[in-house]
């Protein structure tokens, strides 16, 4: 039978009792417990997602420290829409799952996900902080920490146990003078920390007006957006770089793993501070359908933290939660989930041609210099600046048996190193157990040519054949898996940060294959796109089109053409395999289109219906260019198709520049 929850608020709600009577009632309870042989600790099965609906199962905190924490707030702006908690988890309402793709259809993509992190001390005694789902108890507890005692109490738990969403649109708009009131996640803005409790001075990222070090909107400081789009996304030693907020719409929060006891993993506390924010962007690409998340860690501690692994664990239930695969991509550095078979169907499910969704660092963490590893995997070790990549990747049962739920500090820290409970390496082949060689990465397909997760160099192909779950056999069914990058060390005061990103695709045709080969090049685009700092290639301003009427005559003239015909810009989302001549959008001429009416669009305009858009003028510059293709991906075949966009020698009525 499962258990009621129990918290101080609901004990101090009834009103016959006093203090010492509640206290007593409350160890009697224990008592009860105890006695009955109820282990709370361990052994904790995973929700029942067939009832659709999960209590969460956690007792309120007993000592005296933080309780859970229990806001949540919806990261909106997109084709997703997510709920974000507090406490190191995301994207459930510690009952269902919240991961809606497309927004406002009831169709949801991922059950739930949690970071976890953990690592040595100088005495070589772990350290961890995880989450799953709370069955236990918590390991992170809202709000920043104290930098004397490094501790957290009570009152600033609850006082962060809150997030600041913020769409850029009204930051700027206030910036500008143009909203008569300030909203109120501008005006309550955790810019600065609170000395008297000894927090950081500097929290979430402002813009200082005045140079004063202190936030205050009424004096021109705002939560700092990069408006000007001049701040590398990145630091690596640039001078320029600033802690930001990124996307479209972006939600900030800060949480720790001091405020109690960590009843989830066992694990004494690191002293670690998360500086934590969502973000996504509204477009009408591929980026319509990710979300990405940026962890700042702070080592509160005096202690460091040596041998440290991160882990971004993800319950993927594309639709209906019991019939998925997982696989990974070594080469993206991207985990994914996708549907085990064609048709995923069911009130839950998504129907034919399901989607995929997946998990990729798409800003690693950053490497200990002179480490001997190639953490990035370009066939360099020890380069400036370098990041780590998806360095395991780990599928584990929903039970309790040798490759099964973790149970102990010791095991969430096994299954971040790529170990099973046991102490054995996952092996490649089969269900990754009892093979003869080790392997970092579970079902990677033929992603890894030359065996980056066998121990191979770029010098020593990979004699292993494909591994994936069609290719072992599996029944697609209930899956998770756990993505985790290190070793790296964490110096007391020392910072590290990760950007992971969410990106989901669905083929139109082509059932999951079509799917999962989608959701790879998004993921193409997007890193290339968060290289550039999210910067998307605008086009140049359009030139002046005047018409001057004469007798059955038409005389077209072009100006203010200086803009567009010089315009020569890389592309940064064009794959790098391609000679940097091909990755440009340069200038070759203008074509003018006679529409039915002034609402025609541009897609109308590109479908060339002639009942709407035809095309009566085309001139070219004279430079040997004469036809220009674009490469269409076809999910029907997979692959690119070749697609004429213009032919200057096809067309009669033109004019050479």
């Amino acid at each position: 039978t499962p258990l009621t929850p129990i918290s101080f608020s609901n004990l101090q709600n009834v009103p016959a009792m006093n203090h010492a009577q509640v206290l007593r009632k409350s160890f009697n309870f224990l008592f009860m417990l105890i006695f009955l042989g109820i282990d709370l600790s361990a052994k904790t099965p995973e929700p029942n997602k067939n009832s659709g609906i999960h209590k969460n199962s956690n007792l309120a905190s007993l000592a005296s420290g933080c309780f859970p924490t229990t806001a949540k707030t919806d990261l909106d702006i997109n084709n997703v829409r997510t709920t974000i908690m507090v406490g190191g988890d995301l994207w459930w309402d510690l009952s269902n799952s919240q991961y809606e793709v497309p927004k406002g259809s009831g169709k949801t993509s991922i059950f739930s996900g949690a970071i976890w992190i953990g690592g040595l001390d100088p005495g070589g005694n772990l350290k961890l902080a995880a989450m799953t789902y709370r069955q236990s108890g918590n390991d992170f507890w809202a709000g920043p920490i104290n930098q004397i005692t490094s501790d957290v109490n009570p009152a600033t738990c609850f006082k962060y146990d809150r997030h600041w969403k913020l769409n850029r649109t009204d930051v700027q708009d206030w910036k500008n003078g143009q909203l008569p009131v300030m909203p109120e996640a501008i005006r309550s803005w955790p810019g600065n920390g609170d000395a008297a409790n000894n927090e950081a001075q500097f929290l979430a990222p402002f813009f200082d007006a005045d140079g004063n070090g202190i936030y205050d909107p009424a004096k021109g400081d705002y939560p700092y957006f990069d408006f000007q789009g001049n701040i590398p996304c990145k630091s690596c030693g640039d001078p320029a770089y600033k802690d930001v907020l990124m996307g479209d719409q972006s939600i900030w929060w800060v949480f720790n793993d001091v405020g109690n006891i960590h009843k989830q993993s066992q694990a004494p506390a690191i002293g670690l501070e998360v500086q934590a924010q969502a973000f996504a962007f509204a477009t009408n690409d591929e980026l319509n359908d990710m979300t990405f998340y940026k962890y700042k860690f702070i080592n509160r501690s005096s202690s460091p933290l040596f041998q440290t692994y991160l882990g971004n664990y993800i319950d993927s239930d594309i639709g209906k939660f019991d019939d998925d695969f997982i696989g990974c991509d070594v080469s993206r550095g991207m985990a994914y989930g996708y549907n085990g078979d064609e048709d995923d169907n069911g009130a839950a499910g998504y129907g034919l041609n399901p989607p995929a969704v997946g998990a990729d660092f798409v800003q690693g963490l950053m490497a200990d210099a002179n480490d001997g590893i190639d953490n990035n995997r370009n066939g360099i070790i020890d380069e400036a600046c370098e990041e780590i990549y998806m360095s395991k990747l780990k599928y584990y049962n929903e039970d309790f048996s040798i490759n099964g739920n973790p149970e102990s500090a010791l095991q969430f820290y096994q299954y971040m190193k790529g170990l099973w409970k046991d102490n054995t390496h996952q092996t490649y082949g089969g269900w990754g157990y009892g093979g003869t060689l080790p392997a970092d990465f579970f079902f990677p397909g033929d992603s890894d040519p030359i065996g980056w997760g066998v121990g191979g160099t770029p010098a020593a192909p990979n004699p292993q054949t494909p591994w994936s779950e069609a290719s072992v056999g599996n029944t697609p069914a209930d899956r998770r898996f756990l993505m985790s990058a290190g070793p790296f060390t964490l110096q007391p005061g020392g910072v590290n940060t990760v950007t992971t990103a969410v990106i989901w695709a669905r083929a139109s045709s082509g059932g999951v294959a079509a799917s999962v080969e989608k959701l790879k090049r998004a993921s193409d685009k997007i890193q290339a796109l968060f290289d550039n700092c999210f910067k998307t290639i605008e086009g140049p301003k359009t030139p002046t089109l005047s018409i001057r009427e004469l007798n059955k005559e038409l005389i077209l003239s072009i100006t203010n053409t200086k803009e567009t015909e010089s315009f020569n810009v890389l592309d940064p989302t064009i794959p790098t395999n391609y000679s940097e001549e091909k990755r440009k959008y340069k200038f070759q001429g203008y074509q003018i289109f006679q529409l039915a009416n002034a609402n025609i669009s541009k897609e109308e305009i590109a479908s060339r219906n002639p009942d709407m858009v035809r095309l009566v003028a085309q001139v070219d510059i004279k430079d040997g260019v004469k036809k220009l293709v674009n490469n269409i991906f076809d999910t029907s075949i997979l692959s690119n198709v070749p697609q004429e966009m213009v032919n200057g020698r096809r067309q009669r009525n033109f004019t050479c520049i």
